[in-house]
């Protein structure tokens, strides 16, 4: 309907009431009495003409379009002057929409502008920003010197509550302020208003009293902490404000009329409760809440210092640790609150965890769930429902608790910094960090949203269909359609709620689990004396040879050798997990080898209770300690030999993929930085390297080709920093080679074999290649010596070198093992040769069949991107001329049998269908068809296997089975150099080894591994006779 004359619209209700349902109104009887009542309220018509065409205009965007147009008519109605407000509304066109928003938001806020008329502009002018506490109390303290008794006291306080909550509603609800700055100034609020009415009891109270004295002639102080969500800076709109009154000893006040210290600080402090919590007819300033004090709702509202530190010292409970994380000083004296909670510290973060409390943990473990199971409304209710707000604090506090003694980052009573600081510390991931937090906010956010609409300690979701989209529409899910904006927001809510669930019960369930009684092992740790007969009714079920040693062993484990860390804290870390730990460790294939080994690991790591404390949350971890006992020794040895390994130990669980190469570049980089000796710090690179890796590896985390080429990576960043160090070396003595035509001139460095594929084992040999680009002399550097000399002098003494340094044999023994058998140089000691001189060598046919074939897996690994191109062309112009070579599949097939004469039935590299017959059937089609076909010239296996593929070189069927077979040939291989079998590429006959290789594969039983290699290799043989025409 036009809006051009809306006084026909009220002449005429009918018409009215449809205009009003346009809008969204849905009781337009009521609506029409708003509109009448604002048109009666002095406003011309044009000025009603303009109203009304705001409402059409912003009424629709209203979550509650009812109450912002009941609420709007009263604000008129309460205004001084009606025709200036709607001024106001022409002037500053966002000042109307944002009033409709307050007042569809919260009828709180509705009703305090409606008393207030006047508080709209305030918050117009202040626009919600942030006010630092000292002006707030400042601001306070002057309100508060005019007020002569309680009365005036509790109207100054609450007058001066509900204008500063409307100016953090509006900064809140209308401009969006981040939850942190929202909590943070309503705990100002709270923290202002509180000193106030201390300072103005105190007033009050002295007056006629005095104060009291100290023996030493001094004041006696009070002093309050906030606790819960106020101690933590994190109150929310309608929540009591948990307090706990503290004082000085002393014996009476000074006054004229003159009463026991412990009488004035008792009425001073039920004085202050009164001044906050009494109700009054603009409300109560805040609930208060006392039950969190020495001896709980029997206790005295206040208790001086020294009692209070001897009840928590004696008396104190789990729970009571648990609340004082959040305890905070913000009334009366702070010095002396932060002089008792100092004294309270060790109290509060003990340096391990006893018996009492592990149950403590695991009775408010079990009463938050009972509570949870007894609340019909639990999937609506924010805070105490499944995977609501108190799980995520109890779950953030009870990893305060257990870290807080060696962690005081973490000793915080702030949620989400205290989630910022535990990822900090590495106690969260950093997945979980970001989860915890954006999963607190919003559902903080939801809170907010639910008690500021009438000012109640509320948490639940409304039920009623038509409240529920109303909510949802102030949440921010719009949608014309109600119900889907309810089911958008009722999917968030509910996978939000999954999440933090699960993070509570790996938290809490996953370390301590939820029985009764305290497992008979962990009563076996935490035992410091324990009978031959306890011993033996604990340790009996896990079948070790020798119960004695195997609990001397696991003593070990308890016993924290570094001085400075805890052995009761580690005790009880490992008390936590010694169910699991030994039931795993009784799976393993010599359970009692497995507990040894842990302590060697345990030792080489430094810091036993951290690594328990980790495994009592992450099952992975003690998995990974487990298996890596048990069936790693070539992982046990690099440990050993390095202690304090513990971060890569952990990075291989933590990241959840390996490395890339610019990680590892990155590192390696760092590592060699200023450092005199390269090659030592390499061992240290690599054995990182090979740790996080294989420690995966153990775990069965990552594919096979994936594993290897980590591994290449490693290998070829070492290859390249020591060629690196030496070519400056050499450049410092004979400058750096030219062309002969002027040009630098660069070495390659060409990785073959299994470096060249991407593909090698924790032992393989670097099969490596030296070219360089052409002959010429070297051209000295500004300032350094004169002494020139050809390129090739220069290369082979820079190859030379290097070599020497990666074979080398020192204490740590050898970094790599470089083999330079490939080298188009004939039989002679020359290692590097120009490009040139690689093609000329094959062409003049000096070049065997094996030579051709290992080219087929050449890969540069150092030279600049233009030398890389030019040695590959010529790499590529050798493997296209083998392509005419007429018997290539015989030839080939007599290099396979002559390779396997001298190999056992058992090893899976040399013998029939071992991967050799891979390797050989891929890099001979490779000759056959890398001249029409170059771009099946790839050089690892699984690689090339798939371009023959993609070449229809190969069918799909005999490609999956080539890959399949080699890649679970390789993953044995691998397994086996983990074991550090003397036979590298032999199944062993040894049934104990050959257990351990069932165990670390994942068999069942030796019989279906040995089967399993045995079909591969089989398959393997058929299809390299079928390619060999055999």
């Amino acid at each position: 309907m036009s809006l051009t004359n809306e006084n026909d619209q009220l002449t005429d209700p009918e018409a009215a009431a449809q205009w009003l349902k346009s809008l969204g109104v849905e009781d337009s009887e009521r609506g029409l009495e708003s509109l009448t009542s604002i048109r009666r309220g002095g406003l011309n018509d044009e000025m009603f003409g303009f109203l009304c065409s705001q409402l059409a205009s912003h009424l629709p965007d209203a979550s509650d379009r009812d109450s912002a147009l009941a609420n709007l008519d009263r604000f008129i109605a309460a205004s001084r002057s009606p025709q200036s407000l709607v001024a106001l509304f022409e002037r500053d066109r966002s000042s109307f929409p944002t009033l409709l928003r307050i007042f569809s938001t919260s009828q709180y806020l509705a009703d305090q502008l409606v008393r207030a008329p006047d508080s709209f502009d305030l918050v117009r002018i202040t626009d919600g920003q942030p006010v630092a506490y000292q002006v707030l109390i400042d601001d306070l303290l002057s309100d508060l010197s005019t007020a002569r008794d309680e009365e005036g006291v509790m109207r100054v306080l609450r007058v001066y509550k509900q204008r500063e909550t409307l100016r953090i509603a509006y900064g809140d609800f209308i401009r969006e302020a981040p939850l942190e700055r929202v909590t943070q100034q309503i705990s100002f609020l709270a923290d202002a208003i509180t000193q106030g009415a201390v300072i103005a009891a105190q007033r009050l109270l002295e007056d006629a009293r005095g104060f009291p004295v100290r023996l030493d002639g001094r004041r006696a102080r009070l002093v309050v902490l906030a606790l819960g969500k106020l101690g933590g800076s994190e109150l929310n709109y309608s929540s009591d404000i948990d307090l706990m009154f503290l004082c000085d000893e002393a014996e009476k006040t000074n006054g004229t009329r003159s009463i026991p210290a412990a009488e004035y600080f008792e009425r001073l402090t039920r004085m202050v409760i009164r001044l906050l919590d009494e109700p009054t007819e603009l409300g109560s300033a805040y609930r208060v809440d006392l039950r969190i004090r020495p001896h709980g709702e029997n206790g005295p509202p206040v208790s001086d210092i020294a009692s209070a530190i001897r009840y928590y010292d004696s008396s104190g409970r789990t729970w009571d640790r648990q609340a004082l994380i959040k305890a905070r000083p913000i009334a009366g004296d702070l010095d002396l609150g932060h002089e008792f909670l100092s004294a309270l510290k060790p109290w509060i973060y003990r340096r391990f965890l006893s018996r009492v409390d592990i149950a403590g943990i695991r009775h408010i473990k079990r009463r938050i769930e009972k509570r949870a199971k007894r609340a019909g409304d639990e999937a609506r209710n924010v805070k105490t429902g499944h995977g609501g707000i108190r799980d995520i604090e109890f779950s953030i506090q009870f990893l305060q608790l257990l870290n807080g003694a060696d962690l005081e980052p973490v000793r915080t009573g702030n949620t989400l910094n205290a989630i910022d600081a535990l990822q900090q510390v590495g106690c969260l991931t950093p997945q979980e960090a970001t989860v915890l937090s954006e999963n607190y906010k919003f559902l903080r956010s939801v809170e907010h949203h639910l008690q500021i609409m009438f000012d109640l300690e509320t948490h639940t979701i409304p039920s009623d269909p038509r409240e529920l989209t109303r909510f949802c529409w102030r949440m921010g899910y719009r949608d014309a359609d109600g119900p889907q904006s309810v089911a958008a927001f009722g999917a968030k809510l509910a996978e939000m709620q999954l999440v933090n669930r699960r993070i509570l019960d790996h938290l809490l369930h996953d370390a301590f689990g939820d029985e009764e009684q305290v497992p008979i092992e962990t009563e076996l740790v935490l035992d410091p004396d324990p009978s031959d007969q306890q011993i033996a009714e604990a340790l009996q079920p896990f079948e070790f040879a020798d119960p004695k040693q195997a609990y001397q062993l696991l003593m070990e484990l308890a016993n924290e050798k570094i001085p400075f860390l805890s052995t009761r804290r580690c005790r009880h870390f490992l008390a936590a997990i010694a169910p699991r730990l030994l039931a795993s460790v009784a799976k393993t294939p010599d359970p009692s080898l497995a507990l040894e080994n842990m302590v060697r690991v345990s030792d080489s790591l430094g810091g036993k209770s951290a690594l328990w404390e980790l495994a009592s949350f992450a099952p992975a971890t003690l998995e990974m300690v487990v298996r890596l006992s048990a069936v790693g020794p070539y992982l046990i040895g690099i440990l050993t030999s390095n202690p304090g390994m513990i971060d890569e130990l952990m990075d291989s669980l933590i990241l959840n993929r390996l490395p890339s190469y610019e990680e590892l570049d990155s590192l390696a980089t760092e590592m060699c930085r200023g450092a005199e000796d390269v090659p030592r710090i390499l061992f240290s690179f690599r054995n990182s390297v090979h740790l996080r890796v294989g420690v995966r590896d153990v775990l069965g985390k990552d594919d096979i080709q994936s594993t290897h080429q980590t591994l290449a990576d490693c290998a070829e960043i070492c290859i390249h920093r020591i060629v690196q160090e030496q070519y400056e070396v050499l450049a410092r003595r004979f400058g750096d080679p030219q062309t002969r035509d002027g040009r630098p001139c660069d070495l390659v460095i060409l990785a073959v074999g299994k470096l060249g594929g991407r593909e090698p084992n924790y032992h393989s040999d670097l099969d490596l290649m030296f070219l360089y680009e052409s002959e010429g002399h070297t051209r000295p550097r500004r300032g350094g010596r004169s002494e020139g000399t050809t390129n090739n002098h220069f290369f082979n003494q820079l190859c030379q070198r290097a070599t020497q340094l990666a074979n080398a044999v020192s204490p740590q023994g050898r970094l790599y093992h470089v083999d330079t058998k490939l080298r188009p140089s004939g039989g002679s000691s020359i290692l590097a040769v120009p490009f040139a001189q690689l093609v000329h060598y094959f062409a003049g046919g000096s070049g065997t069949l094996w030579e051709r074939l290992s080219l087929c897996k050449a890969r540069p690994i150092y030279g600049s991107p233009e030398a890389r191109n030019l040695a590959m062309q010529s790499i590529r112009e050798v493997v296209n001329q083998a392509s005419g070579i007429p018997d290539l599949r015989d030839q080939v097939w007599e290099l396979r049998q002559a390779s396997q004469c001298d190999a056992s039935a058992k090893n899976l590299k040399r013998s029939a269908g071992g991967t050799m017959d891979v390797e050989l059937i891929v890099q001979m089609l490779q000759l056959q068809h890398a001249a029409q076909h170059p771009e099946v010239l790839v050089p690892g296996t699984l690689g090339a296997i798939e371009s023959l593929r993609r070449a229809s070189i190969l069918d799909g069927e005999t490609a999956n089975q080539l890959e399949d077979g080699y890649a679970f040939l390789r993953r044995v291989e691998s397994a086996l150099r983990l074991l550090n079998t003397p036979q590298r590429h032999d199944l062993p006959t040894d049934e104990d080894m050959l257990g351990k290789l069932v165990y670390l594969l994942g068999f069942g039983d030796s019989e279906s591994l040995i089967a399993q290699c045995e079909s591969h290799q089989r398959m393997h043989r058929e299809i390299f006779q079928r390619v060999c025409n055999r």
